[in-house]
C-alpha cells in the first residue's frame, strides 16, 4: 500500500510555543515518526506540503491551492491520500474537495484537537483510522476521519460535516449519518443506516475560485435580529435557520429585508431545513422568496453556492441536486 501525505498545517502540524500554538515546518515529519512509533507503518508514502497555515486563516486561495495540488496527483500511483488539516475549517475544505474532485481513490482529511505531543490529542488515532480506512475499505471519495471524546474513530462523508460548536472539539455528521466507525479491535464497521443519492449534477471546477466568495452574504438568525444592509454587490443570501428549520417570517424588519431582496432579484437560500412536516411559519417561504435547501449541511450548502457562483451556474438549479453524497435521503 502506498499513501500520499498532503500537509497543510493546522493544529496537527503545530507546536506549543510559550502561550500560543503555532505552525511548525518540521511537525509533519514528527507526526509520521510518532505514528510509526505507536502503530508501525507497513506502507510506503510520499509527502507534499502545498502550504502551512492555521486553518482559521484559510480562504479561497488556500482552498484553490489544495484542490489544484490534489487534482494533479495521478491516482494510479497511490492507494489513498491523507490531507492533514486544522479543525477550525475542516468542514469547508472537506466540502470544497468533495465538490471539485472525482477521486478514484480515498482522500481522507485528518486533524487533531490538540498538538500531537499533548497526551490528550486525538491526532494519531485519527491518522490511524484514516490509514485503516484506506487499507480495509479503499472506497473512493473525500472523507474525514475523527474520534470524539469517549467514542470510537468515525469516518464521515466530506459533504456532511456540521459546523463545530463553541467550547468543544467534537465532529459530527448531519443527522448522525457518518459512513462508519472502527471498533475496539480496529475492524471497520459500516453504518447500516448510511445512504446517499446518486450524483445528479457534475463536479464543479475550482479554477475560478477567488479569495472571497463574491456576491454572497451569509447570515444567521437570532432573536431581536437587526438585518444587515443589502449592498449592491450582494446577489445571493445564504441564511441559517433555527434547529427546526424556521426563521422569523412576521416581524416588520424581516418582511422589509425579504421584500428588498425580492425586489432587487437577490435569491435567498435557507439551510437547516428537513423534508417532511414543518411549522406554520414555513408556509410563508414562497411568498417571501425564501428557497429552502433541504437535508444538506449548512457549510456544504455555502461551499456549493460559492462554487456555483464562481462557475457561473445558476445556484437555484443545483442547490437541491445531489453531489458527493451531500443530500441525506
Amino acid at each position: 500500500m502506498k499513501i500520499l501525505f498532503v500537509f497543510t498545517g493546522g493544529t496537527i502540524g503545530s507546536t506549543y510555543t510559550g502561550d500560543y500554538i503555532s505552525t511548525d515546518k518540521n511537525k509533519p515529519y514528527i507526526l509520521l515518526k510518532k505514528y510509526k512509533d505507536q502503530f508501525g507503518a507497513d506502507f510506503e508514502y510520499d509527502t507534499i506540503q502545498p502550504y502551512s497555515v492555521l486553518s482559521e486563516n484559510n480562504n479561497g486561495d488556500t482552498l484553490k491551492t489544495l484542490a489544484e495540488s490534489l487534482s494533479a496527483v495521478a491516482p494510479g500511483n497511490y492507494d489513498g491520500i491523507i490531507v492533514t488539516h486544522g479543525t477550525d475549517t475542516l468542514q469547508y475544505s472537506a466540502a470544497m474537495l468533495s465538490y471539485t474532485l472525482d477521486p478514484m481513490i480515498p482522500v481522507c482529511l485528518v486533524s487533531s484537537n490538540r498538538p500531537i505531543e499533548d497526551r490528550a490529542a486525538n491526532g494519531l488515532i485519527n491518522l490511524h483510522a484514516a490509514v485503516g480506512f484506506i487499507e480495509k475499505e479503499g472506497k473512493a471519495g473525500v472523507w474525514v476521519s475523527y474520534k470524539n471524546e469517549d467514542d470510537n474513530a468515525k469516518i464521515h462523508r466530506g459533504t456532511r460535516l456540521l459546523a463545530g460548536q463553541a467550547f468543544t472539539d467534537s465532529v459530527y455528521s448531519l443527522k448522525d449519518s457518518c459512513y462508519g466507525s472502527f471498533d475496539q479491535g480496529y475492524s471497520f464497521v459500516k453504518n447500516q443506516n448510511y445512504k446517499e443519492k446518486e450524483n445528479e449534477i457534475p463536479y464543479f471546477g475550482w479554477g475560478n475560485i477567488k479569495s472571497v466568495s463574491d456576491g454572497i452574504m451569509r447570515i444567521e438568525p437570532y432573536t431581536g435580529m437587526s438585518y444587515p444592509e443589502l449592498k449592491p454587490s450582494v446577489k445571493y443570501i445564504l441564511m441559517g435557520s433555527y434547529h427546526s428549520g424556521t426563521v422569523n417570517t412576521c416581524s416588520r424588519e424581516a418582511l422589509a429585508f425579504y421584500k428588498e431582496a425580492r425586489d432587487r432579484g437577490v435569491k435567498v437560500f435557507l439551510t437547516g431545513v428537513s423534508q417532511g412536516e414543518s411549522y406554520e411559519s414555513t408556509k410563508d417561504f414562497d411568498r417571501l422568496g425564501i428557497i429552502p435547501v433541504r437535508n444538506i449541511s449548512p457549510i456544504a450548502a455555502y461551499v456549493k453556492l460559492w462554487l456555483s457562483v464562481a462557475s457561473d451556474i445558476d445556484p437555484e438549479a443545483v442547490m437541491n441536486m445531489s453531489l458527493s453524497g451531500d443530500i441525506v435521503p
